[in-house]
């Protein structure tokens, strides 16, 4: 089997239905939840893109429910934006967080900017991240590419960083860019529309694009002004998302369905909705990217 192969390379690999890889165990359990799932007094979704699919799929209990913040924002210190330092936060992961592409944008980078040094923090795949040095070493930037293990701490790089960067292909709802929006460090990321931290604060390049993406951080590093402007922009975006919002919205929700008051239908007719055309072409533009027609979610 084809998934067997990727998961001796990564085997933490996510497969996305029907994509090719053969897996009629994914397939099973994907069946039984558009039969289960609509048993559910709810079904919590991190995006309002989801929410769509899911009610498409006749989950029709579907509401959005973001992550709540990990920290208490109004302790956050914000970066001042005055340094040459990009950074990139995440597990090294070839398949969704590509961190090759990052140093290829680099490359690029510097040509503009020479002075300018990326940072790769994280732990994740050694024989990637040997991949990624090897990589640095071949394009003649390796003096110019730090590479960071994993931190417990990482507040002294989101505070010295001017520009951070994400090169994932796929993301559900990213921690470290809600923690770089806090900091407000400017961020420049390959699009992902089906997210909501993708919405505000955050410039977007087609996936893949390292010289969209190259272009974006060298305007963003020659620019005090407009960086402090998008920064001060994803600081605001992120205030939407305060732990204290996060918890009342829980309440009521298990409040509400333990007293049976119809508290599902309340809060989706309040939510702010992404239409169904809407989730259908960003659904669309998933597939194309992942090479598929039809991920036979709708049948």
């Amino acid at each position: 089997m084809k998934m067997k192969k990727v998961l001796e390379e990564e085997p933490d690999a996510v497969q996305l239905i029907g994509s090719g890889f053969e897996s009629n165990e994914y397939d099973v359990l994907f069946q039984y939840s558009k039969v289960e799932y609509p048993k559910l007094e709810a079904l919590l979704c991190l995006s309002r893109v989801d929410v769509q699919l899911w009610k498409k799929v006749g989950v029709k209990n579907a509401m959005y429910m973001p992550n709540p913040l990990t920290f208490d924002l109004e302790q956050i210190q914000m970066s001042r934006l005055e340094t040459k330092n990009i950074i990139l936060v995440g597990r090294f992961n070839r398949r969704h967080k590509q961190q090759h592409l990052a140093i290829m944008m680099m490359k690029k980078v510097l040509e503009e900017e020479p002075d300018a040094v990326l940072q790769l923090i994280g732990s994740g795949f050694e024989n990637y991240k040997e991949e990624c040095r090897q990589l640095a070493r071949e394009l003649g930037i390796q003096n110019s590419v730090q590479f960071v293990d994993f931190q417990a701490d990482i507040e002294a790089y989101y505070r010295n960083a001017s520009v951070m960067v994400m090169t994932s292909a796929i993301e559900g709802f990213p921690m470290v860019l809600v923690e770089s929006k806090s900091y407000g460090v400017p961020t420049v990321a390959f699009e992902l529309d089906f997210c909501e931290l993708w919405q505000e604060g955050i410039t977007a390049v087609p996936k893949g694009d390292t010289d969209a993406m190259a272009r974006e951080v060298v305007r963003l590093l020659q620019n005090q002004t407009f960086r402090l402007e998008k920064g001060m922009e994803a600081r605001k975006a992120v205030e939407k998302f305060r732990t204290e919002d996060t918890i009342n919205k829980w309440v009521r929700l298990i409040t509400g369905i333990i007293d049976g008051n119809g508290v599902v239908k309340q809060m989706q007719a309040e939510e702010e909705k992404v239409t169904e055309e809407r989730a259908m072409e960003i659904y669309q533009k998933e597939l194309k990217f992942w090479g598929q027609e039809d991920l036979r979610l709708f049948d």
